[in-house]
């Protein structure tokens, strides 16, 4: 009929719209649904997976912190224990250069009684100033070491009038060693360098050895020559290292930053007399001395010191012909006057002053005067072969008098060596050349050629038996002075050939030269301040000249 059907008076097109919209809507929602549902699983999986590995973890944690607990205990434990055992055995130590701090007047004059007053004086001082500054308890021992050349050192306190005879410091020494069983005084015996060498040792080895609560470095701030090694020790933790001042430090020490401290009442304030040009040393009134000193004095007094006047006989006045004296007067402790000409006779008998025992029937025999050696004059009086009453006289030209070798230190007590230059572009460079190639795979013997002496000698495995001229010889003790010394600015070696710091004035090598960045001593590339001299030391004379 036309008419549409209603359902539920609704069309049912517009009814089966609506519910399929609904029916698309409520699978969406599940859709969300499931998916939520379905990450939340995922996360509590994730999560629980996580927290086991966190209690796994936890478990470790715990186990690993009760070991660790356990032997933090262990350590503390034996921490304590260790540190009372070096608090047990703590020590302290004195190191003393004896060439360079002098115990007192006082002590030294009374070899005997002074070695005792001085052990315990020095320490009572040490003692009193650990206990200012809290360094340990009062029973703590201490250790002294005195290194000094005794030879040396009593020559310069007999000359500087401080003790009377060169026995009395050996026997001091001996006292002062014997006085307490921590106390030594060591003999280094002569060198230079043989107490320092000592100091340094054991200085680095007490400075690192955990037991030595405090180091007095007494005699080291007279020269720069502990400089260096002190800086070392420069910028460490507390005070552990003290010098002590004898006689006035030098500025560069204090700028160091150790304490300095001065036991005025145990060692010498001043220095010797004749340890330094500058100080001219004052008359003392002579001490009282036992009869046995005064009989040794006058025995020493009747013995010569030198060679006395030389008896020449005397001749009759004649014409004579006048020989003026050598240009360098012989020297001796003995002055003999220089402006007395010798004369020699032509014709005359001489009759002696003094002569020997004589044989009848011979011609009267005189004395002969012999060389000293040292580049005088010899004079030989004698009767000339079959001519009687005659006399010669032989006068031998002077030797050139050959001049001590010297050694020249900075402030720094670095050597410095005399300026070097290239040899010259001559034929001896091709000729040295053709040498040093003909004995390949040898090398020129240095100490031979050099010094004109090989300790090896003929074991020696170097060449000696090649003649080089003067020129070429030149020219190897260039090549020589390319090369560092093993010892270094510190080397007193009068003979050595060697150089101690760059030669090359200016250098352009860089960090390929041999003295850029040494291993024992830095670089070794002197500025002109550096090269200056300070100290000039004589071969044969034990105390040096202070140039500044």
């Amino acid at each position: 009929m036309g008419s549409s059907i209603m359902l539920n008076g609704q069309d049912p097109a517009a009814f089966t719209a609506e519910a399929s919209s609904r029916l698309n809507h409520y699978f969406q929602v599940d859709t969300e649904r499931q998916s939520f549902i379905h990450n939340i699983l995922e996360k509590l999986e994730a999560n629980a997976k996580k927290i086991n590995e966190l209690e796994l973890d936890l478990a470790d944690q715990k186990r690993s912190r009760a070991e660790y607990q356990s032997k933090a205990m262990t350590l503390e434990k034996d921490q304590r224990m260790f540190a009372q055992q070096v608090d047990k055995d703590s020590f302290v130590v004195v190191l003393i250069d004896g060439d360079g701090a002098k115990f007192a007047d006082e002590f030294l004059r009374d070899p005997v009684g002074g070695a005792e007053k001085a052990a315990i004086r020095l320490k009572q001082a040490v003692r009193e100033n650990i206990r200012d500054t809290g360094t340990s308890h009062d029973d703590i021992p201490i250790l002294v070491r005195v290194y000094a050349n005794l030879s040396d050192l009593s020559k310069s306190l007999r000359l500087s009038r401080v003790i009377d005879y060169d026995e009395d410091m050996r026997l001091f020494a001996e006292r002062f060693t014997n006085s307490r069983a921590e106390f030594d005084f060591v003999n280094v015996g002569k060198g230079k360098e043989n107490a320092d060498s000592k100091i340094r040792r054991m200085l680095n080895h007490y400075y690192r050895n955990i037991q030595c609560k405090k180091i007095f470095l007494a005699g080291c701030c007279h020269d720069n020559g502990y400089l260096h090694d002190l800086r070392e020790y420069t910028g460490s933790i507390g005070d552990k290292l003290v010098l002590l001042e004898t006689t006035p430090a030098e500025p560069a020490f204090r700028s160091l930053g150790f304490p300095i401290l001065r036991f005025n009442d145990v060692f010498r304030a001043e220095p010797l007399g004749n340890e330094t040009k500058h100080n001219v040393l004052p008359p003392i009134a002579p001490r009282s001395r036992s009869p046995i000193q005064q009989q040794q004095q006058h025995q020493q007094q009747q013995q010569p010191f030198g060679p006395g006047p030389i008896a020449r006989p005397q001749p009759i006045q004649k014409p004579t012909t006048t020989i003026p004296p050598p240009q360098e007067p012989r020297q001796s402790s003995t002055p003999i006057p220089t402006s007395t000409p010798v004369s020699m006779t032509t014709s005359s008998p001489i009759q002696p002053s003094s002569t020997p025992e004589q044989i009848p029937g011979q011609p009267p025999r005189t004395n002969s005067v012999i060389s000293s050696g040292n580049g005088g004059t010899s004079i030989s009086y004698a009767t000339a072969g079959g001519v009687n009453d005659l006399q010669n006289v032989t006068v031998k030209a002077p030797k050139p008098k050959k001049q001590p070798k010297v050694i020249f230190y900075n402030l720094d007590n670095y050597r410095i060596d005399s300026p070097t230059q290239h040899p010259p572009r001559t034929p001896a460079q091709a000729s040295y050349q053709a040498k040093f190639q003909a004995i390949k795979p040898s090398v020129f013997c240095n100490d031979f050629y050099l010094k004109g002496r090989c300790k090896w000698g003929i074991s020696c495995d170097k060449t000696h038996d090649a003649e080089l001229t003067g020129p070429e010889l030149a020219i190897h003790r260039y090549k020589a002075r390319t090369s560092l010394c093993p010892a270094g600015p510190y080397c007193v070696d009068y003979d050595c050939y060697l150089s101690h710091h760059c030669p090359r004035a200016p250098c352009t090598r860089g960090d390929m030269c041999p003295f850029y960045d040494t291993d024992k001593w830095g670089d070794l590339h002197l500025t002109k301040d550096q090269l200056q001299p300070s100290t000039k030391w004589t071969e044969g004379i034990d105390l040096p000249e202070h140039l500044t």
